[in-house]
């Protein structure tokens, strides 16, 4: 069990369930970029009692306590990611992959003059484009 779910459950005297835990491992242990209705699916089987409304509250705690981060993709379903440190992502407009990226260049990207008097807090990179996949498909499509 994560000492980092307990102690930030604790802090805000937030009940541990059986539900919360299982919801948190799963997304931590996924490199998919799951929706909650993913999360869900994949749950349902070994917690039957488990709604859908008990997923989307469980994974806005989770990311009001820094726990789990939104990546929020314009005109698409949420995705939740457990990677907390910082990254940013690659999404593939066919299939909706989602691909984590490591990179301390895009990290200390300059504010542009544009946003001039713009307090910037934070900020992340989304590349959007074709994951290897899709686009291998794409190129054997247009041969035939």
């Amino acid at each position: 069990m994560s000492t980092e779910l307990k102690d930030a459950l604790r802090s805000r005297r937030i009940p541990l369930t059986h539900q919360r835990l299982a919801v948190y491992q799963l997304l931590k242990k996924s490199r998919a970029h799951p929706s909650a209705e993913t999360l869900h699916r994949q749950l349902k089987g070994r917690y039957p009692s488990l709604s859908l409304a008990t997923v989307y509250k469980t994974l806005q705690t989770f990311e009001k306590l820094g726990l789990i981060s939104l990546v929020n993709i314009p005109h698409a379903q949420a995705r939740y990611d457990g990677i907390t440190e910082r990254h940013h992502h690659a999404i593939c407009q066919s299939c909706g992959c989602i691909v984590d990226l490591f990179d301390a260049r895009l990290d200390d990207l300059p504010v542009p003059a544009a946003a001039a008097g713009f307090k910037v807090t934070s900020h992340s990179v989304h590349f959007r484009g074709l994951c290897a996949r899709c686009s291998k498909t794409s190129r054997a499509r247009r041969k035939s």
